[in-house]
């Protein structure tokens, strides 16, 4: 049986957030797309194949400026590249908290919330709104600001105390717009002050249900700069809660964890980048990956990056040929068109006889650290097209691992070792009490390929 892993479904926002979008400043933003689709409300079936449908017909027909694939190409769009989102709860404000749901992305840096929005530009249920007026401690970023100035490299208005406005664009449709505050943030128990953030007036594109986007790059404006986090990790389960973990809190504390460094692009500086030294097929190193295809390129272009925005796993061409050759060679069934999902390696689904794939795993740099995924990581069955396909496409330009790939690994990301941690996920979800913790909260459970 075909395997569902909760994620949200964004219909209309493919969010190629595979690169951080620029902050401009714009007097005009782009009018809104309408395109109708189901809202998702529970797992059935019937919503799957609702959904499965509406993504086969209007999907967009984009991909990120950062990878491109061969020969113009468009494979994942049509599904893959649909971004499975996870969404998480935090308060904002002091005297009254209001509770807003950010999107978790670790590939930008902006913080944004919707407030105050004309009837045609705000966000639909259940995105909630904040309003700055009923906390006590909500101040306006002022454009003249040395931080408005550094980060978002605006023309100030006149008038000296007039606020520091952006537009964040994610791709032709969806984009947000508004001005900078700042405010206390509470996780859990524990507040953090003045937490500089994007206070939304306009937003066009369906983020289904969320109010804003949590940027946890590294950039100076993401949470993990303002909140001067040591550590964070995040727990992407396939049934049950993510965990979203802060400080002492997010340390690995098992014996069966694996480092490997955190790498520099001064090119994409706000991206978590690691070495990929190789990959393995039933424990056998693939031979024929020409030497540096993960390397960072001096012109910034390589390299391997970290996603949690982007389900599938983008390899550099010249790793994606050798891979799906290992597969190829290994899997005893006859390959299959996959158009139907935007994939590149499908085969016909065998509900009463599972498919017996090779075993895949991902070695990078540093002491033993090689991270063994399971058949979920990636491949994926879909009982709608009877199709069972790789989530593995080919690219140019760099490499991406998505959050399918990292699907019950636990991520930990240790900014003062500048190294990323992982171990499987073998305990259970940790206690819910605990202080600093998140969990994320899904908007719609179904993974939409």
């Amino acid at each position: 049986m075909g395997r569902f892993l909760p994620l949200v479904l964004v219909a209309v926002v493919i969010f190629p957030l595979l690169m951080p979008a620029p902050l401009v400043l714009s007097a005009a933003v782009r009018p809104p797309v309408k395109i109708n689709s189901a809202q998702a409300k529970k797992i059935s079936d019937y919503f799957k194949k609702q959904a499965f449908d509406f993504l086969k017909d209007h999907a967009l027909d984009v991909i990120p400026n950062v990878l491109s694939t061969p020969e113009g190409q468009k494979q994942g769009t049509k599904a893959a590249d649909t971004a499975g989102l996870y969404v998480f709860n935090l308060s904002v404000g002091t005297s009254i908290l209001q509770n807003i749901t950010g999107i978790l992305d670790i590939t930008t840096e902006l913080v944004w919330a919707q407030c105050a929005c004309s009837a045609d530009a705000c966000l639909p249920p259940p995105g909630t709104t904040f309003d700055p007026s009923t906390s006590d401690t909500f101040a306006g970023v002022p454009c003249i600001s040395q931080r408005c100035q550094s980060v978002i490299k605006q023309q100030c208005d006149p008038d000296p105390a007039a606020n520091c406005t952006y537009l964040m664009q994610y791709d032709d449709y969806t984009n947000t717009t508004g001005y900078l505050g700042n405010d206390t943030f509470t996780f859990g128990q524990t507040q953090f002050p003045d937490v500089v953030f994007g206070c939304s007036k306009a937003s066009y594109g369906d983020f289904f249900g969320a109010s804003g986007v949590l940027g946890f790059s590294r950039g100076s404006l993401s949470l993990v700069s303002q909140l001067q986090l040591s550590w964070f990790s995040y727990l992407l389960v396939s049934d049950g809660p993510s965990p979203l973990q802060f400080g002492y809190d997010a340390v690995p504390q098992t014996e069966n964890s694996h480092s490997t460094p955190l790498l520099n692009n001064d090119a994409n500086p706000g991206l978590y980048y690691v070495k990929l030294t190789g990959i393995m097929i039933d424990g056998r190193q693939l031979n024929g990956i020409p030497a540096g295809t993960f390397d960072i390129q001096s012109n910034g272009s390589g390299g391997v990056f970290l996603s949690t925005t982007v389900p599938v796993t983008y390899l550099d061409e010249a790793a994606y040929n050798v891979v799906r050759k290992a597969f190829v060679s290994r899997i005893t069934a006859e390959a299959v068109d996959g158009s139907a999902l935007g994939l590149d390696l499908c085969y016909t689904l065998q509900p009463k006889d599972e498919m017996v794939v090779p075993k895949l795993t991902l070695v990078f740099d540093g002491t033993n650290a090689a991270m063994e995924l399971k058949k979920y990581n990636y491949f994926f069955a879909d009982n709608n097209t009877n199709l069972e396909c790789l989530t593995i496409l080919p690219s140019r330009g760099g490499s991406l691992l998505g959050s399918l790939l990292q699907t019950d690994t636990n991520m930990a990301y240790d900014i003062e070792g500048s190294r990323l941690i992982f171990e499987t996920a073998s305990a259970p979800t940790p206690d819910l009490k605990v202080s600093l913790m998140v969990v994320v909260q899904f908007l719609a459970l179904a993974l939409l390929f």
